[in-house]
């Protein structure tokens, strides 16, 4: 294995692109109630944010820097002029979401169910490297659970599925097939 193989799987570590006092500085969406820190407090508190989560999760109402690591506003059409058809930027993410699931399902012989994407968080990787969280229904219980995919984009060039799991470390069981193919695998396992 190569010194960098597998290197799309690895976390980015967050950084600090602009301040409000920088004269490129492009002002992010934020809620001025909860941005009150310093520079210094922003970047601290995203690269916890970021380690946390692998990035996934990320309350950008805190932040009037701006960093490596950005929101997709699902209504808008900021991705939504890749491919042929024009299209929302959560419609592009639905397709992404849509093929890693499948992935998922194929590589794990599961049956989840996609729902809908809830949010989605992407930096710039030799392309853009999108962390979508989305919902999935799993036909054991028919909950409907978190998932999210990693996915890897480059504008007509290629698209590289990294990962696709379900939402880490938050108490919820996923089995991602019908009650009954479970309890025959069991009797299987039994004899």
């Amino acid at each position: 294995m190569g010194e960098f193989e597998g290197w799309n799987r690895w976390v980015e570590p967050a950084f600090l692109l602009w301040k409000p006092e920088d004269p490129d500085y492009e002002r992010p969406v934020y809620d001025p109630e909860k941005a009150k820190f310093t520079a210094q407090e922003e970047l601290d508190r995203m690269r916890e944010e970021v380690n946390e989560s692998d990035g996934f999760d990320i309350d950008f109402d805190y932040y009037r820097c701006v960093f490596n690591y950005h929101r997709a506003y699902l209504d808008d059409t900021e991705f939504g002029e890749f491919g042929d058809v024009p299209e929302t930027t959560g419609d592009f993410l639905k397709r992404l979401a849509l093929k890693s699931l499948d992935d998922h399902n194929v590589n794990e012989k599961r049956e989840f169910e996609f729902v809908r994407v809830v949010k989605s968080n992407f930096h710039f990787s030799a392309g853009l490297m999108f962390l979508i969280t989305f919902e999935v229904i799993d036909p054991y219980d028919g909950k409907i659970k978190p998932f999210q995919a990693r996915v890897r984009y480059l504008n007509d060039t290629f698209t590289e599925y990294i990962f696709c799991r379900p939402t880490p470390d938050n108490g919820v069981k996923y089995y991602g097939n019908a009650k009954t193919n479970v309890a025959k695998k069991q009797r299987q396992q039994k004899y």
